[in-house]
């Protein structure tokens, strides 16, 4: 299985946009306007100012990097609809992203191929290389719970 999209609501979607265009170096998909249950797309040649000089309102922007997509709908994020988001990718590239991390993310945890950050939009990203299997933060930092005397392996 892999993750197909993601749809986040963000309170600034054009702000949002461009952030994560630029940290995860995605492609815009589309643009969309909704019309009642109806949604249009925004032709790729017109822009945002050309949808602001229309009078459309965007409400949502679809972002892609290979088969991944990012879903951006213009809305209030309610705390714990996600916790975190995890990409895999090669441990240059998230050196790469961390360094262009804008400074309005705040980096939790950083080590060769591995990136956790919280950024300006509400959420918390994590960065791992794609070998790397899923574990527990305990496993990870090495913490076990004691049980009747000993820890729990």
């Amino acid at each position: 299985m892999i993750c197909k999209y993601i749809a986040l609501f963000v309170a600034d979607l054009r702000g949002a946009e461009s952030a994560y265009r630029q940290l995860f170096e995605m492609d815009l998909l589309f643009r969309e306007a909704a019309f009642g249950d109806d949604w249009a797309t925004l032709p790729l040649d017109k822009g945002w100012e050309d949808a602001d000089a229309a009078g459309i309102e965007l409400a949502m922007v679809a972002l892609r990097r290979d088969e991944f997509v990012l879903a951006l709908f213009e809305g209030s994020p309610q705390a714990g609809t996600v916790h975190e988001v995890c990409f895999g990718l090669e441990a240059d590239e998230i050196d790469a992203v961390r360094a262009r991390l804008p400074e309005e993310c705040t980096s939790l945890t950083h080590a060769r191929g591995f990136l956790q950050f919280d950024d300006a939009f509400g959420f918390r990203w994590t960065l791992q290389e794609l070998d790397v299997p899923f574990k527990s933060s305990g496993e990870i930092a090495g913490r076990w719970l004691e049980v009747g005397g000993g820890s729990v392996e």
